[in-house]
């Protein structure tokens, strides 16, 4: 009759003095048996203690369920981070006239075209010794003492060659050496009778030539052994005929440009005859749907989760001990009722920093993203989509739909004058903003936004710590003298801002479920402590049982014995 908690330290587990059975009776008095009257004199006594261990078999199961949630929930925030963006939900479909030029989106991408040509690639610097050459990798190219030297990437490098080094030899120390190994790289070029040794920088371009400068003194290895086979050259191309004049073009060190087209890296294969090539970027408006739909999948599978758990939707499992069908445990809570609501309000409410003025969409439902108010729906309160209303949003504008799901924090100015330059992801608060400022003499005087004092800078505006601004930094071109006011805007997307909950609702100090977590488990403490005296209780319960009914046990055979006496010598 003891219990050990499984959910909390903080309880006591009682330790019976005696078990039921402890006593044995006879049956000497009247026959009664004792024991079986005791164990239902017990059983009548244990209903507090078993309804005690039916709340808290419910409490450890619904704190197990918490616990699989608030997973759930980390794994969903990890499967958001991969659409969190525009880049990242918007899919472009890059096509490319040859194959002189590969591109890939990185990043976020207008549709458009481009042209391209190269007039060459970038390459790295190539040296071979072909004034020395080994009949095999073992020769000795050193009887003494010497030092190789050279230089790259502005480093001066020089290696101690010892005596008796093999031409082998030499390009382990030089590809094992601190510094050389992570500039160039040696090896021994075999032509089918001889081997020459051979020194290759490790990067392109023409910032990472090798150098011979002579001051070493390996014989048979100065700047007039070596032939230069591959110069070291930066690629050289034009993007939309820039540049403009003939012989000016855009170098790189490497074949990879990915810092002019914005969103595109360009991977450089081949130099392209006068005509170049071209390179289309179109919305794959398929593969962002699949994206959509994705998305959709992932928030519909926690809001199930969620309607499970609150008792919105019931659901049956079976008892472990009777095997039958019963109500599945729910979670009666505020807290978690108050995370419902909000998750359904990020879903069907207006997205923050958007709105229909200025905004091609600003709401989930136009661009066919609504919420199953069914009620005698299997998908009540789940997302579904309008197929047809998606496909029309994505063909008119890809970009809006993208931006309502994942927009990052962009800051926006809705009146000339006065320009977002950026924010700070986490602390500046999305949601629309007034600006109002004072200009004297051509100088900002003083600034608020939403009448919150900010600060001044020359013409540079910054919210202050600890408001909803906080981090939003403005830039003000209409400095003409008088009081202004401008309409900002910070938007965020709607994974970005399920997100920032998830986190709220997840985390571990202040977070809604760890919180009815810790109360549940409380409860649990308590319950097994109320089991405790419980079982202490009826644990005395049952020893004084055991005194009373041994006594008249006891008491009946005296009478018993007494009664056969009196028989026989009545019968004698």
């Amino acid at each position: 009759m003891s219990y050990v908690s499984s959910v909390s330290s903080d309880v006591m587990a009682y330790q019976p003095v005696t078990t039921s059975g402890a006593v044995n009776f006879t049956g000497l008095g009247n026959g009664t048996d004792f024991n079986e009257i005791i164990d239902a004199q017990l059983e009548a006594e244990s209903f507090q203690k078993e309804k005690y261990e039916a709340e808290l078999a419910e409490t450890e199961a619904c704190t197990k369920l918490l616990e699989e949630l608030n997973s759930s929930m980390k794994e969903l925030d990890k499967k958001l981070e991969e659409l969190n963006s525009t880049g990242e939900l918007l899919a472009m479909e890059v096509n490319t006239s040859s194959d002189d030029v590969t591109c890939k989106v990185t990043g976020e991408v207008q549709e458009s075209s481009h042209h391209v040509e190269v007039n060459q690639l970038a390459q790295n610097d190539v040296w071979v010794n072909d004034s020395i050459t080994y009949a095999a990798p073992t020769d000795v190219i050193t009887s003494v003492d010497a030092t190789f030297a050279f230089e790259c990437d502005g480093e001066e490098i020089i290696i101690d060659v010892p005596a008796n080094t093999t031409a082998e030899g030499l390009v382990k120390l030089v590809n094992n050496d601190p510094v050389a190994r992570d500039l160039v790289e040696a090896d021994l070029l075999f032509d089918g009778n001889e081997y020459y040794f051979r020194m290759s920088g490790k990067q392109t371009g023409a910032d990472h030539a090798i150098t011979y400068t002579d001051s070493g003194d390996l014989a048979g290895y100065s700047s007039t052994d070596f032939s230069n086979t591959r110069v070291a050259q930066n690629s050289k191309c034009k993007i939309d005929g820039f540049p403009a004049g003939a012989d000016q073009w855009l170098e790189r060190d490497s074949n990879t440009v990915d810092d002019v087209i914005a969103g595109l890296e360009l991977t450089l294969t081949d130099t392209t005859d006068a005509g170049g090539m071209n390179i289309t970027v179109t919305c794959d408006e398929e593969a962002t749907k699949e994206n959509i739909n994705t998305l959709v999948e992932e928030l519909n599978a926690i809001i199930y989760e969620i309607q499970v758990l609150s008792g919105r939707i019931v659901t049956y499992v079976e008892d472990e001990e009777t095997g039958e069908q019963m109500e599945a445990y729910t979670i009666d809570s505020y807290g978690f009722d108050m995370m419902y609501n909000e998750l359904k309000g990020l879903i069907s409410l207006s997205v923050s920093g958007f709105d229909r003025d200025h905004d091609t969409y600003n709401a989930l439902s136009q661009i066919g993203l609504y919420t199953d108010a069914d009620e005698s729906s299997e998908t009540f309160g789940q997302l579904l989509i309008d197929e047809e209303l998606l496909d029309t949003a994505l063909e008119e504008d890809p970009y809006a739909v993208a931006a309502l799901l994942g927009s990052e924090n962009k800051g926006v100015s809705d009146t000339n004058g006065v320009q977002v330059l950026s924010t700070i992801e986490g602390i500046t608060q999305p949601g629309a903003y007034s600006f109002e400022y004072e200009v004297v003499g051509g100088v900002i005087t003083s600034a608020t936004i939403n009448g919150e004092p900010a600060t001044i800078n020359g013409n540079t505006v910054t919210g202050a710590a600890e408001t909803d601004a906080a981090g939003i930094v403005l830039e003000v071109s209409d400095l003409s003298d008088g009081s202004h006011n401008a309409d900002l805007r910070v938007q965020l997307g709607v994974v970005s801002q399920i997100q920032d909950a998830i986190d709220g609702w997840t985390n571990s100090e202040d977070g809604t479920i760890p919180m009815i977590m810790e109360t549940y488990e409380s409860n649990a403490t308590k319950l097994e402590n109320d089991i405790y005296y419980q079982e202490k209780r009826l644990n005395q319960l049952e020893q004084d049982l055991n005194r009373k009914y041994a006594a008249l046990d006891a008491q009946l055979a005296y009478y018993t014995n007494l009664q056969s006496s009196l028989t026989a010598m009545i019968s004698t």
